[in-house]
């Protein structure tokens, strides 16, 4: 995609020449020129980036267990279904997919798993469980910026042969978003404000009023925040690896931040949800991961030849979901509806 073009449809939709970075993210990751919507399947290995069920068909069974163990049955759904791999790996009931990538989308007709763009579009109420994995990760959100006593916003400045960023003084919602979780000030840390998801799951909860919530995600808690090292936790992924600047590239880059769970966990708390917080591979564990690997352990015991090589894969996927360095040290959130 030409950034001319990508600059005159932002000029053209938002008619100035100066957009939020939330918006910026909005439309290189969803619109017609984003990163979701070319013809390239993104989550997969000749894709950008593997997320959990890529790495092992054990993730979705695992969840599996746990859904059958919650007697969840009624209009499961799950959020940013990509091309459904999740979903196939969870056996127990029907789920409906929840897609904004026209790409993706195909992927998963092809498949005859029933998907919808939007919430909206779903014909029931009511939800025993809304689930997500890597899902919010990709809710634009606006950068905030502390500097002389007074918090301000990074926005996009556009212009016909490039993009840059340009400070302007914080909205109301980011302000808002701030004072209610409680973030103080400081010029060394940029702020991934996330009020966008805290609408997202305002909407869900008002279209769906969901029994449980299910959320797998990178991130931090905030009083873990000045523990880490970077200034920005946001970044850019391309052909599985670190990209550049988002607005270097966009719409050839997928564009992600650490999730607050510390902000997700207030927001569902407001919306009448007690919360449980632990790690990926706790999840996992306390959910069947160990029946797993021992029948694998003992399966490659009496195995030879390609069989053996099949069971050792399988092996080292299910060692890397649970890796505290990896995939394993992924925050789990459980929302249960009070």
């Amino acid at each position: 995609m030409e950034l001319t073009e990508f600059n005159n449809f932002l000029k053209t939709k938002y008619k100035t020449d100066i957009v939020f970075f939330d918006q910026f993210m909005e439309e290189a990751l969803y619109s017609e020129f984003g990163f979701f919507n070319t013809k390239k399947v993104r989550s997969k290995k000749s894709g950008d980036f593997l997320t959990s069920p890529e790495v092992s068909k054990y993730f979705g069974k695992v969840i599996n267990n746990w859904i059958k163990t919650n007697s969840l049955k009624s209009n499961i759904v799950e959020l940013g279904s990509g091309t459904g791999s999740l979903i196939e790996q969870i056996t127990h009931q029907k789920i409906f997919a929840i897609e904004l990538s026209l790409t993706a989308r195909k992927e998963l007709r092809k498949k005859n798993i029933e998907n919808f763009e939007s919430i909206e579009n779903l014909g029931f109420d009511s939800s025993d469980l809304v689930f997500g994995n890597e899902v919010l990760d990709n809710i634009p959100c606006s950068i905030a910026i502390y500097k002389n006593n007074k918090w301000f916003e990074k926005a996009v400045k556009l212009s016909d042969q490039s993009l840059s960023y340009h400070h302007v003084e914080a909205r109301d919602e980011v302000l808002d978003w701030i004072n209610i979780n409680g973030i103080q000030g400081d010029e060394n840390i940029e702020v991934e404000v996330q009020f966008n998801t805290d609408q997202f799951l305002e909407d869900i909860s008002i279209k769906l009023n969901p029994q449980y919530y299910l959320f797998f995600d990178y991130g931090f808690e905030q009083k873990d925040r000045k523990k880490r090292k970077y200034k920005s936790l946001l970044r850019t992924y391309k052909d599985h690896h670190l990209g550049v600047d988002p607005i270097q590239d966009p719409g050839n880059v997928d564009i992600t931040y650490d999730v607050n769970f510390s902000s997700v966990s207030r927001k569902l708390e407001t919306l009448g949800y007690r919360l449980t917080l632990l790690s990926q591979n706790s999840f996992l564990i306390e959910n069947g991961f160990n029946e797993y690997f021992d029948q694998l352990q003992n399966q490659l015991l009496l195995s030879e030849g390609l069989e053996n090589l099949t069971i050792n894969s399988e092996l080292s996927g299910l060692k890397a979901l649970i890796d505290s360095n990896g995939l394993g040290g992924f925050y789990c959130l459980i929302a249960k509806k009070i």
